[in-house]
């Protein structure tokens, strides 16, 4: 089933193509759907508004900011500090239990930060480690 011209228009209207593509795939994908296409627009709009505010409320990480959480991290756990660079260097990945420690860590450097500006500082931590900076 073709997409209704009014449909079309709102979506060609998107200024994100990547929401565009999306959505359009979507439509046009194979399987049955048990909403309107009009339903999963509005959805998928919906999601994609949600994550752009999210998004926006997001805490900017200042490079002295993540340097500043690392030297807090080697002086307060020197052994996780080293553990937490071999594992980002050696697999690109952090075991659950000590990613989640480094978490807790960063809560107390920062006891007010909330969840997704914790979560944001952890990947940029691990972005300045894989930077060889360190």
């Amino acid at each position: 089933m073709p997409i209704s011209p009014e449909l079309q228009a709102k979506i060609d209207a998107l200024e994100d193509e990547g929401l565009r593509t999306r959505i359009l795939r979507v439509l046009t994908g194979p399987g049955k759907r048990r909403v309107s296409d009009e339903a999963i627009y509005e959805n998928a709009l919906a999601g994609y508004l949600v994550a752009k505010e999210q998004q926006a409320r997001l805490r900017t990480w200042h490079d002295d900011e993540i340097v500043a959480f690392a030297r807090y991290f080697l002086e307060k756990r020197p052994e996780d500090y080293a553990e937490f660079l071999r594992q980002e260097k050696e697999f690109n990945e952090i075991e659950p239990d000590l990613a989640l420690a480094v978490r807790h860590l960063i809560w107390q450097w920062m006891p007010d930060l909330d969840f997704p500006d914790c979560d944001e500082l952890f990947g940029k931590f691990r972005d300045y480690v894989k930077s060889d900076r360190v």
